[in-house]
């Protein structure tokens, strides 16, 4: 759950500027999604990498509640292009943030992020 107010718009250019410069260093690819109370990013490895920003999330005070909802390896990236794919708040992702975190299971969330990034390339 997020813990930015409720026009964060400055801190989420700032976590959208260090992932766009910090994740090709650390050869991760990404998406995030922001709904207005969750955030949802998927982020693609090498594993030294991921780890090193799993931890910096957790240390992130405008987090609380991180959760890993998958973690699997995979043959090629599915979002490669991407340093970091954001194109701002959509709240109407709430109702699926909030049944992948219930449920455990990211898939449907995955499908969704696949159809976000479809739209802005």
């Amino acid at each position: 759950m997020s813990t930015l107010e409720e026009n964060g718009n400055d801190e989420i250019a700032g976590i959208r500027s260090n992932a766009q410069s910090g994740n090709p260093e650390l050869g991760l690819t990404g998406v995030l999604i922001f709904s207005g109370r969750h955030f949802a990013q998927f982020l693609e490895e090498p594993d030294a990498g991921l780890e090193t920003m799993k931890a910096a999330i957790f240390r992130d005070q405008r987090h609380k509640g991180v959760l890993t909802l998958q973690s699997q390896s995979a043959e090629r990236r599915r979002y490669g292009r991407w340093a970091l794919a954001y194109s701002g708040r959509a709240s109407f992702i709430d109702r699926v943030l909030s049944e992948a975190l219930r449920d455990h299971d990211g898939r449907k969330l995955l499908s969704y992020m696949d159809h976000f990034v479809a739209d802005i390339r």
